[in-house]
């Protein structure tokens, strides 16, 4: 049997409107994602860098200068055994003495995105702190989200989605 995942759960639950998720903002955001993946790994060769990508990535350069997170894990794969899901986390980090998780986003905060990565945290024990990076061709900008909430919204939409799934209304 195969999990749902975090990204879907919030489309089936009716948080997300996936009419936004443009082949190219989809590639855009691929190639970004895996840009950041090698340059945190020491392993991007600069010239492959997609000139479409590259501003964006000039200010995760910016934002890993100034903030200087403490990267510990990359483009991670989570599951929750209780509530049977799994997730691809960009990032867990640790950013001025506090660990959490890190998800590089466009430029443009969503709703959903803190709920997203409560479903995340929830696949480890203890408590994380939640960021979410959002990356534009001029500047970044790093938003905590601490709303305890989040988790039972989580949990909610857990519980819709998979309703929907089952009715076939998703």
């Amino acid at each position: 049997m195969s999990f749902p995942r975090v990204t879907q759960i919030l489309v089936d639950a009716g948080l997300v409107d996936a009419q936004w998720f443009t082949d190219y903002a989809r590639e855009r955001g691929s190639a970004l994602h895996q840009a950041t993946a090698l340059l945190d790994e020491n392993d991007l060769a600069v010239e492959s860098v997609d000139p479409a990508i590259a501003p964006r990535l000039a200010q995760y350069r910016r934002f890993l200068a100034e903030v200087k997170p403490r990267i510990i894990a990359i483009e991670e794969e989570v599951t929750h055994p209780t509530y049977n899901y799994i997730g691809h986390l960009d990032r867990r980090v640790e950013i001025g003495g506090v660990t959490g998780i890190l998800d590089i986003k466009g430029p443009y905060p969503a709703p959903a995105t803190q709920i997203q990565l409560a479903g995340y945290a929830m696949c480890f024990p203890g408590s994380l702190a939640r960021w979410s990076l959002h990356l534009s061709d001029d500047a970044y900008k790093l938003i905590r989200h601490s709303d305890r909430k989040d988790f039972d919204v989580w949990k909610a939409a857990i519980t819709v989605a998979d309703f929907r799934r089952r009715m076939k209304l998703a």
